[in-house]
This record gives structure tokens, sequence and C-alpha cells, in this order.
């Protein structure tokens, strides 16, 4: 197998790749970090993103060690949910290695989040715990917030959503540029021209492989430990041709659609430009995109023409939706290709041709996408709020919900019922309402008397996470998922019946009043 290939001296890399400023701005936080960590309104976030297999990892682990510190990773291996994100805030993690401290030696700890965008699928709590750990603690609420005392550094690609604009709009951002041609000429000119090294390729196979690179640093560490290893693979062009196999899609759905908007690409490129898992999600971003450089052009058409050209795509774009119906009802997987071809690159085809002066003229910020939630996102959503609740009351399901039963038909009116109410009043008289709904106390005597139902309520929940906002969302669900039963009287209740909410406090009183009157004739 050889010796074990020794990586490229870091200052090299960031010299040759034009990364020196970053590193040092990144530097200079790392070193002030210490003393300015406690500062609530300190960034103590660091995010990294390129195109992947720039050298983000790398870089900044390199960074990171050549500063004496210990690394704490998480990647998309790792299960990154709330629970994890609560046990590295500063009450749980130290801010220095605690075996180093044995040994006399203070090294620091830093949090790396790899693969950050990965922690935005599926369950989001995990980001947006990190997000509430990060930020800045500017008001009174935010200050009360958990804490960390560790430089958290989060590592992404060019994917943007608004989560992640979130999380960018807390860290200090940095981007790390692909590799150009040239500076991995010049990194692979060093490999080759070592002291080290075998016999230099020929400058046809270095071509060869500067092209299956692409700017990806792990093509070029595995071009490195073949050249130690193996270098007559190196030298035969015939070979590189076979084994180096060129990838032929490396772009996002956005960046294909605007490419797509701008140039004509042949019918015979469909497979190189667009694999399997974005054909559908490029054809939605086509259509919803296409509107804009359409209806500019209307100046310099008549409206009938975009109308007209507009119709016909929506007949190519139904038809292929039709096939795509026929095609999950009777798994005839063939026709998938078939309809991508009709609703992108047909219809890319003729919008080209109709209107050869749109051509370049799609430059947006960022290319538009309207996502539709259907009812199972909103079914699932509704069972995590469940399951988030259960975990705090230690309650099973019929319990919490039994429980929030109850709790709103002795302290208050149903969601619906709010709404219902304030559409009834005021807005003043519906506040002097809710004010005006008073909670029994427990008897005569300093600190008793009445509360108000949201003190009440903030009182009964304090040593939970629950909200006003969680109580609320409860109601809600139990208005449109189940019936509100009196458990202890046995009747029915509707959402009307409890409206009047001055009413039912007052029955509750009196109901109240009339057991402690039969109490002193006793």
């Amino acid at each position: 197998m050889g010796p074990p290939v020794q990586p490229l001296d870091a200052a090299f890399l960031n010299r040759i790749l034009q990364r020196d400023h970053i590193a040092q701005e990144i530097t200079e936080i790392l070193q002030s970090f210490e003393e300015k960590c406690r500062t609530l309104t300190f960034k103590k976030g660091i995010f990294i993103y390129g195109s992947p297999g720039c050298g983000k990892t790398q870089f900044v682990t390199r960074l990171l060690e050549s500063l004496n510190y210990d690394i704490i990773k998480y990647d998309a291996g790792d299960v990154r949910n709330k629970a994890l994100i609560d046990t590295i805030t500063c009450n749980n993690v130290s801010n220095c290695n605690v075996l180093s401290m044995m040994n006399r030696k203070k090294k620091p700890l830093a949090i790396v989040m790899d693969e950050i965008d990965e922690m935005n699928n599926g369950d989001k709590r995990g980001i947006t715990s990190l997000i509430k750990l990060i930020r800045q603690k500017k008001t009174k609420k935010q200050k009360l917030e958990h804490v960390t005392l560790n430089p958290i550094i989060c590592i992404g690609n060019y994917y943007v959503d608004k989560k992640m604009k979130e999380l960018k709009k807390v860290c200090n951002v940095f981007e790390l540029k692909a590799p150009t041609r040239d500076q991995m000429a010049a990194i692979l000119d060093h490999v080759v021209t070592a002291p080290e090294g075998g016999r230099p390729p020929r400058a046809d196979c270095l071509s060869t492989i500067l092209d299956f690179i692409q700017g990806d640093m792990r093509k070029f560490v595995f071009i490195q430990h073949m050249y130690r290893t193996r270098p007559q693979f190196l030298e035969d062009r015939s070979i590189l041709e076979n084994i180096f196999q060129i990838k032929t899609y490396n772009d996002d759905a956005k960046k294909i659609t605007h490419r797509l908007l701008n140039t004509y690409i042949p019918l015979d490129q469909h497979n190189q430009v667009l694999n399997e898992t974005d054909r559908t999600i490029v054809s939605l971003l086509y259509h919803e995109n296409m509107v804009d450089p359409l209806w500019d052009q209307v100046g310099a058409h008549s409206p009938r023409d975009a109308i007209t050209f507009y119709n016909a795509f929506l007949d190519n774009l139904c038809f292929a939706d039709y096939i795509d119906r026929v095609t999950f009802q009777n798994q005839i997987w063939i026709f998938n290709e078939m309809s991508s071809m009709i609703k992108t690159f047909y219809n890319n085809w003729l919008y080209h041709t109709r209107f050869p002066e749109l051509a370049d003229r799609f430059q947006p910020d960022e290319v538009r996408f309207t996502k539709v939630l259907t009812k199972y996102s909103t079914e699932y959503n509704n069972q995590l709020f469940l399951y988030n609740m259960c975990q705090e009351l230690d309650m099973d399901k019929k319990d919490v919900v039994a429980f929030f039963q109850e709790l709103r038909l002795l302290l208050g009116i149903s969601a619906d019922g709010m709404k219902m109410l304030a559409s009834q009043k005021t807005a003043s008289a519906a506040s002097a309402s809710v004010a005006a709904a008073t909670v029994p106390g427990p008897g005569p005597g300093p600190g008793t008397g009445t509360q108000t139902v949201f003190e009440h309520l903030d009182e009964l929940f304090q040593a939970t996470d629950i909200n006003r906002l969680d109580i609320k969302r409860m109601y809600r669900f139990l208005d449109k998922n189940s019936d509100t039963f009196d458990l202890i009287g046995g009747k029915k209740v509707s959402t009307a019946s409890m409206v009047h909410m001055e009413e039912y406090g007052d029955e509750v009183g009196d109901e109240d009043a009339g057991g402690v009157e039969a109490g002193d004739d006793d």
C-alpha cells in the first residue's frame, strides 16, 4: 500500500486558494472569544459555506488545530435534535478540555456542526434551538435563554431557506469558493514536482486529471494517493479516460432552472443536466419563474403572443401530468423520462424558439420557489406537537387531551370562543372580559384571592417549557379534532356555550360560594 499520504501544508493551500484573509478573520474572532463570550451581544457562531468538495471541513479542522482547540464535531450521521442542542449549553459543557487541565494545559473547546443543512430536514426543532443558543440576547425574554461559552462553527453549502437565513443572521458568515482550474493546476504541480514524488505525468494526462477533479478537493486527495502508490496509472491516458468518469451534473435544482431559462439546452443532454431526483422540482420551478421574463417582454411583443405561448406551455404541462398519473397508477416507470422531457426540455425549446431575445434576461437575486404544504405535513406537525406536550407533562396522549379539556372548562374558553368573543365586542371590551375571568383562591389570607386566567396558566406551567401559544394551539387542536366533554358533570359542552366567559366564570363562582356556605352551616 505504501506510506500514508501526508496532507499539504495549510498555509500553502490557503495562499494558493486565496483564503488567507478568511483564516485571519476567523483567527481574530477565536482569539478574542474567551474575553467576549460572556457579552450577551457578542456573535458566538461562525457560518462557513461553499460548494461540496471545496475543502470546508479540512479548512476549519486544521485552523482549529493550529490554534490548539479541541474539537467536538457533529455531522449528518449524528442525531442533532433539540435534546442534543440543550446538552451543549454552558450549564452542561465546559469551555476547556478537562483532561488537558489535569496536565496543567489549557485547551479550549470548539463545537463544529458539519453538514448543517441536514438539520433542516424533518424535525426542525434542532436547528431552531441552535439559532436560539447562538443568537445575541437583546430582549428581556432572550436574556433568559440558554447561552454557550464555546464557539460554534456551522459548515454548509449554498442551499438557502428560511432557517438557514436566520442562522446566517446570528453568525459571522464566510464563503469558501471552489478552487478554479488554474488553482488546482498549481496545487497538482506542487505535488508532482515534490522531491519525494515519482515521475511527473505527461501534459495530456495532467489535463485529463484536471478535467476529472473539477475543483473537488476530495478527488484531489484520491489523485494524490494514487500518485504516491500507483504512479503508473497516471502515465497512460487511455487508462485515465476509462477510470476517471467526469461528473455530469453538479448543480442544484435552482441553478438548473436558471440555466434553462437563460440558455437553450438540446434534448440529447437531458440525462447530463437533470438527474432523476430533480426532474419534478425543476419542472415546477421552471413553470413558476418563466412568467417573469415572459411578462417583461410584453412591451416588445403583443400580449396575445405571450398568452398564446403560455397556453401551449400549459397544454404540454397538463399532458405530462396526465402521463405521470398513469405512471403512478400502473407503475410504468419507463414513462418518467418522457414526462420530464415534455414538461421541461420541450417547453424550453418552444420558449427559446419563440422568444430568442429572452436569452440571458432572467437574472433574479434568487430563483423563486413557493412551498405548498399538504394535509400530511399539518398532520405530522400536530403529532409532533402532541408528542412534545406528552414529554413535557410526562403523560400519554389520552391523558394530555383529557387534561387540557378539563383545564379549558375550569379556567377559560376555547380558541374559537376567543375569536367569536372578539368579533362580538370591541378589542378593549374583549381584553377586559379576559382579565375579569377569575379563578377562586384557596381562601382568605395574604397572597390569596383571584388571579387572571393567563396568570394562573403561567403559574401552572412554570416548571415546563409550555407557554401561552402552546396552550392556545392545544385548544385549537381540541376544537377541530375532538368533542369537548365536562368529565366531571358528564355533559357535552359546545364551543358556543363557552363564548360568554363572564357568565361561565360567574357560574363557577356561585357554585364555589354555595359550597362554602354549606360548610359553614355544618
